[in-house]
């Protein structure tokens, strides 16, 4: 039964890992390149996602700052 359940565990946090490397590259396509339904093109999505967090004044630049932590 230790074994069963040991198994079922690993295979739900393997589909978990998938999805989120999914999401993952997704949302940097979407950044980078050009996807139908205006999901972004290249520079430009880099662009604006900075301008949003500077946008934001103090806020949006911790926050950028917070996100680039991350990164490490």
């Amino acid at each position: 039964m230790k074994n069963a359940a040991a198994m079922i565990n690993d295979a739900a946090g393997a589909l978990v890992s998938l999805f989120k490397g999914l999401i993952v590259a997704t949302v940097f396509a979407g950044i980078l390149f050009s996807l139908p339904a205006g999901w972004g093109n290249g520079i430009d999505g880099l662009v604006n996602l900075v301008n949003a967090f500077m946008g934001g004044g103090l806020g949006g630049l911790l926050a950028l700052l917070l996100l680039a932590s991350f990164i490490k």
